[in-house]
């Protein structure tokens, strides 16, 4: 077998990344510069005296490069930007990349010079990221600008395994984001060109992206620039969902089928012209670095720009090429430069689809080969009548078989980083990628030439797009036609990490036994270690490897059906609960919501509650419970219709009384919201105090409030019309109250004093200071959670209502605090855990 060193010295310096990243010794970074010096000198001792063992020592040197290369690179994160979080302060600075322009905001990268917090002046260096609303100017690279608005830090994650936006702008080294809440706040002083080249390459990007902007429809426009230029933001999400779900997201962002469409166009526009073979490299060379520049050097396009110079360039000089050298010093480029990329999605699918498509790809072209041969009679069918662009029909079999192979290649590779990150596994993208593959680049011909001949003609770029926009609509009818397919997408829940490890040396030795290629390789292996003296710890060490790949698997898959799991979302400033039961129902109280949730369609619901239950692997909701109107506690039901099916909705009374006076008290989003369910055949109950919920046998639900008819002439009818339900599991009990307030308090003083004691509540309002002293010491609770936001303008949770809390010694949990709030119990005991570590309560 070659020997590789590079690919254990890559992976050694990746593991000094992870340690970096993960680990904080409490070292001067000069010991480690210290210890890689003292390193270096031996192991150059040891090559010149041919030391036995001094890979060891080169192995441990790369794992302290990898180390000191992160430390550095956090380094460029400025803290004393997090002096000024929270304050409204006016930052001057420069845009130090194209802005990134969205449906409804733009954001910049911008390069800080002076940050001003009312009188007081300082020169600062170092990266904020700037949010402006739209509509709004479009300022770009090299512009100086002063901007004025809120400093803020992004908030840690706090639900188990949400996305980190705190550590994905820490790994751009931003620290904190400048919230501009007018656009005329931002005010270009002038430009700077510190890089003039840079300039001039995204000055064109943005020409050519305009072309298309003018020249086809906007949703369209913002598909074709995907495809050929990288540019997301302006993507509908609508068109991002189709294109993630049905697993070709990867074209929307540039990756290796575009960098390979790229120089199969360049190559047959050379031979076109008939260039001579010996300028084939350098022109190729010169027009894919132009194009990686303008796509923005993303982890993919690096990547795929990468080994195909050097596949190109190997080729031109009749050297060998080996795919796995190569992979690895391209992924060893791309950490010396960005270390933290480690941790990009786009790193991780970029290397492993690569990989797969290139170490398993082989085998599975074999067994296509097969299996799968010319079809003998297939010469003689008509099924093809013409030979379009010149292929025949044989090769454009080959041409599907490989497209079949490569992307089945691919999705092994990818498989677990899939499900993962998106908790999905996508049968369909293997029709998918057929129809993708030859669309895409046909899209990307026609858009690119597009782009170009709009610099000299618009009139004959829209012509062009005419035909873009025909394929832009087949292509997405196809594939949204795709998605119908029953089974062609499965959401799964996240798969323990140990399994995503394995599942690569799986592959790897899989495809080293089913190889006929390799089994010479494997038996020399074989002899080889039984020459190894301390054989038995290499078999001990493997037992114990595969006895903690079951364990752990099944740990993870242990039976539950005798637990009850309650789930207190980190949603912000609002309400979702999540009950499991020990039969396997699930039910929602209430789906969170954030300000213009219900108007913009986006927000806590699609960003927070369905990715949550994606994760736990949840594909229905037995029963919905809309505890009140409020957009805090329902904006984000949309998205829960949209997404999963729902058997019962069980709502409030208020507000469907048919008269103006009740109208007043719900938005009429909620009566569209209500009307969707209708729609989709969902059935409503209104809820009703003294009504139970017969969700699993094992539990005891009952609905204590409203009454009806509900309590008006309060404070807030729609609050005291919460739907406030008791659960029982046992020796355990727990308490949900919506928003219910004083008067609703009161009531259930009156008519459900029974039934309130609880071990577990959740307290009304998020915690304002309309709560009764009279009611808590009914309930008498262990544990008091507060479902509030850290940011709101209401002072959640109210001074008074945590000293009372205390007074009576109940421990308190705040999904502010604590992110979110998970208890599990068999009904005699509870145990409990957060999604952020126990931070004391304010």
């Amino acid at each position: 077998m070659t020997p590789r060193p590079l690919v254990g010295l890559t992976f050694t310096f990746a593991l000094g990344i992870i340690l970096a990243a993960n680990l904080n010794f409490n070292l001067e970074l000069w010991v480690f510069f210290l210890g890689a010096g003292i390193l270096i000198i031996i192991a150059l001792a040891g090559y010149f005296l041919a030391w036995r063992d001094n890979r060891r020592v080169i192995f441990l040197l790369f794992l302290i490069l990898g180390f000191i290369y992160t430390r550095l690179s956090l380094t460029e994160i400025n803290p004393d930007f997090l002096a000024y979080a929270g304050h409204w302060v006016t930052i001057r600075g420069v845009v130090s990349q194209e802005a990134d322009v969205r449906a409804d905001r733009i954001y910049y990268y911008l390069d800080a010079r002076q940050i001003t917090l009312g009188p007081q002046k300082q020169n600062i260096k170092g990266k904020v990221l700037v949010r402006v609303p739209v509509p709004a100017p479009v300022y770009g690279y090299g512009d100086l600008l002063t901007v004025h608005g809120v400093l803020i830090q992004p908030e840690e994650p706090g639900n188990p395994g949400q996305f980190n936006y705190r550590a994905y702008l820490a790994r751009k080294n931003i620290n904190t984001v400048l919230m501009v809440n007018d656009p005329k706040n931002v005010k270009q002083l002038g430009k700077e060109k510190s890089n003039p080249f840079m300039y001039a390459v995204l000055t064109v990007k943005e020409k050519l992206v305009k072309v298309n902007q003018k020249t086809l429809p906007l949703d369209q426009a913002a598909l074709v620039n995907g495809i050929v230029f990288g540019t997301q933001g302006q993507i509908e999400r609508e068109t991002w969902d189709l294109f993630s779900q049905t697993g070709i997201v990867h074209i929307l962002s540039v990756s290796g089928l575009h960098v390979g469409l790229v120089v199969a166009g360049i190559l047959a526009l050379l031979k076109i012209l008939r260039l001579s073979p010996i300028y084939t490299a350098p022109v190729t060379t010169v027009i894919l670095l132009f194009y990686a520049l303008l796509c923005g050097l993303g982890p993919a396009v690096t990547r795929a720009t990468f080994m195909a110079l050097l596949f190109l360039w190997a080729y031109h000089l009749n050297r060998a090429y080996d795919w796995p050298t190569t992979l690895v010093v391209t992924a060893f480029i791309s950490l010396l430069w960005r270390p933290l990329s480690l941790y990009d999605l786009g790193f991780q699918l970029s290397f492993a689809a690569t990989w797969g498509i290139l170490y398993l790809g082989p085998l599975l072209n074999q067994f296509l080969n097969r299996f799968s041969a010319w079809p003998k009679g297939l010469r003689d069918t008509a099924w093809i009548t013409t030979e379009p662009l010149g292929l025949s029909r044989r090769e454009i079999f080959l041409a599907i078989r490989d497209t079949i192979w490569v992307t089945i290649a691919a999705q092994l590779g990818t498989l677990p980083l899939i499900i993962w990150y998106y908790n999905l596994f996508q049968p369909v993208s293997l029709l998918a990628n057929i129809v993708a593959a030859p669309l895409t680049g046909l899209i990307l011909a026609l858009g690119t030439s597009a782009s170009f001949l709009g610099l000299i003609s618009l009139p004959l770029a829209g012509l062009i797009n005419a035909s873009t926009s025909f394929v832009i609509e087949l292509f997405t009818g196809l594939v949204s036609f795709l998605r119908l397919i029953p089974g062609g997408i499965i959401y799964m829940a996240t798969l323990p990490w140990y399994l995503v490890l394995a599942w690569y040396p799986f592959l790897f030795w899989g495809v080293n036994i089913l190889s006929h290629k390799r089994k010479e390789e494997i038996k020399e292996k074989r002899k080889a270690i039984l020459k190894v003296k301390n054989k038995k710890i290499i078999y001990l060490a493997g037992f114990i490897f595969i006895l903690v790949i079951l364990g752990g698997t099944l740990i993870s898959a242990k039976n539950k059906d005798k637990e009850l799991t309650v789930h207190f979302i980190d949603v912000g400033q609002g309400d979702s609960i999540l009950i499991q039961t020990p039969q396997g129902k699930n039910m929602l109280l209430d789906t969170g919501g954030w300000r213009e949730e219900f108007m913009r369609g986006e927000g806590a619901g699609n960003k927070v509650v369905v990715p949550y239950l994606r994760r736990l692997g949840i594909r229905k909701i037995d029963v919905l419970v809309l505890t009140h109107p409020d957009e805090d506690h329902v904006g984000g039901a949309k998205a829960v219709l949209e997404n999963l099916p729902v058997k019962l909705m069980v709502i409030s009374p208020i507000g469907l009384e048919p008269n103006k006076e009740a109208t007043k008290l719900v938005p009429p989003e909620y009566i569209q919201l209500l009307n969707q369910a209708i729609q989709k055949k969902i059935p409503l109950k209104v809820a009703k105090a003294g009504a139970f919920l017969p969700l699993d046998p094992a539990l005891t639900i009952k609905i204590l409030n409203p009454p009806l008819p509900p309590l008006k002439g309060t404070r807030s009818d729609s609050n005291n019309a919460s739907v406030v339900i008791s659960l029982s599991y046992g020796k355990q009990r727990f308490l949900f109250t919506g928003d219910c307030d004083v008067e609703g308090q009161k009531w259930l003083l009156e008519h459900k004093r029974p039934y309130l004691r609880a071990q577990v509540l959740k307290v009304p309002h998020h915690g304002s200071r309309y709560f009764e002293a009279d009611f808590l010491k009914a309930v008498n609770p262990k544990i008091a959670v507060i479902s509030v936001g850290a940011r709101n303008n209401f002072g959640h949770p109210d001074q008074a209502t945590l000293d009372l809390l205390a007074r009576r010694k109940i421990i308190i949990y705040r999904t502010d605090l604590d992110g979110a709030i998970i208890l599990n119990t068999d009904g005699t005991n509870i145990w409990l855990k957060t999604g952020r570590l126990k931070k004391d309560a304010a």
